[in-house]
């Protein structure tokens, strides 16, 4: 008799989901479904509206991600209008996504994804939460934490007209500019960020690589989903996560395809399936073929891994070298002079997260890749 398990519901993210696994007679997994059981009615709800309250609606998709929302919008309005933005209010534009992102990878690592490693896996699941981090590593540490998301809160209220749900973007432009003062206090937070970034990236090597149970848990076929891979890159291939074109490499690490981000409906194509709200994209070309792996199957992933999957490199010589570690660790062959095969582990998305940002080799550990390590390598 099939026996049904139902997590319900699925927390450490925004929104609404549960789980349904299935198993047969003798135990194991027959199936899994994964149901996003709240209506995404955004479409519905911007219709008949003027398309500059775009950026002003949309962001409320999400309360942790709406400068992301509210930046596609704002730059589907310069398209729209026809309108190129100024030098000025382009950097701004960079800069405030900047600021989000610091503080979305720092909720992320140690709110979300980093309490498994943390805390730990085996540890009960009331205390693998940010409260179960600052008490594994410290309360200094925790404030170290919360004081980078303020700061960069503060920088994204500065710049956005709002902490949550900004309403600076326009047509062409931005609402907002900086004094000599807001300049001064943001290349400080900045500064303060590449310590933070260079301290965590410590956090993730004493915690997670020095840990011979983790790192046979992220090098463990489980996790291992070799899918294509999507992200932006820049005019030198390099990783960017403002603007550039889209670049998508198959399972292999062959480019598979480039395009500028307005001709997405060229490639990309979305299905529904009876079970959830949620609509699944796959890679027209190659077509929807179920959740399977390989390159006969449009399914693709767009995250901070596959973000590097894609880039030739990175763009500062501190991420460089923590792009080169990463990939060297893996064992991964280079599938050009710059870009190395695919890293289809995709617990590798915490340090992918965390390598974004740089610190000196030196400051790392020595964990080299084993036997075990290279016969599983990205490909």
């Amino acid at each position: 008799m099939t026996k049904r398990i139902t997590i319900d519901p699925i927390t450490r993210l925004e929104g609404h989901g549960k789980i349904e696994i299935f198993l047969n007679d003798d135990g194991d997994v027959e199936q899994t479904y994964f149901q996003v059981p709240e209506l995404r009615g955004f479409e519905q709800f911007c219709l008949g509206r003027k398309a500059e309250d775009m950026p002003n609606i949309t962001n409320r998709i999400c309360g942790v991600c709406p400068e992301a929302h509210h930046m596609a919008a704002t730059k589907a309005l310069d398209a729209v209008f026809g309108v190129e933005p100024p030098s000025a209010a382009k950097k701004i534009r960079e800069l405030f996504y900047s600021a989000f992102y610091a503080t979305d990878h720092t909720t992320h690592f140690y709110a979300l994804g980093g309490p498994d490693f943390i805390v730990g896996p085996d540890a009960p699941a009331s205390e693998r939460n940010i409260l179960g981090v600052i008490s594994k590593v410290g309360v200094e540490i925790g404030k170290t934490v919360i004081a980078c998301r303020a700061r960069n809160h503060h920088i994204i209220k500065m710049l956005g007209g709002r902490a949550v749900h900004p309403t600076a973007g326009l047509p062409g432009g931005w609402s907002k500019s900086i004094s000599a003062d807001e300049r001064l206090l943001i290349e400080q937070t900045a500064r303060e960020n590449i310590e933070f970034a260079l301290f965590s990236l410590q956090a993730f090597d004493d915690l997670v690589l020095k840990n011979s149970g983790y790192v046979e848990l992220i090098l463990s076929d489980i996790y291992r989903h070799r899918t294509y891979s999507m992200g932006t890159v820049d005019a030198n291939g390099q990783l960017n996560f403002y603007d550039g074109q889209v670049r998508v490499v198959d399972p292999d690490g062959a480019e598979f395809v480039q395009y500028a981000p307005k001709d997405y409906a060229e490639h990309l194509a979305e299905t529904v399936l009876p079970y959830s709200y949620l609509k699944y994209p796959y890679l027209k070309q190659v077509g929807w073929k179920g959740f399977e792996d390989g390159n006969d199957s449009g399914v693709y992933a767009a995250t901070p891994l596959t973000r590097l999957n894609v880039s030739e490199g990175m763009p500062t010589p501190r991420a460089q070298e923590h792009y080169e570690r990463m990939y060297t660790t893996f064992g991964c062959a280079k599938v050009s002079a710059r870009r190395y095969a695919p890293i289809h582990h995709r617990l590798a998305t915490h340090w992918a997260r965390t390598s974004s940002c740089s610190t000196p080799p030196s400051a790392c550990s020595s964990w080299r890749p084993t036997p075990r390590s290279r016969a599983m390598r990205c490909g």
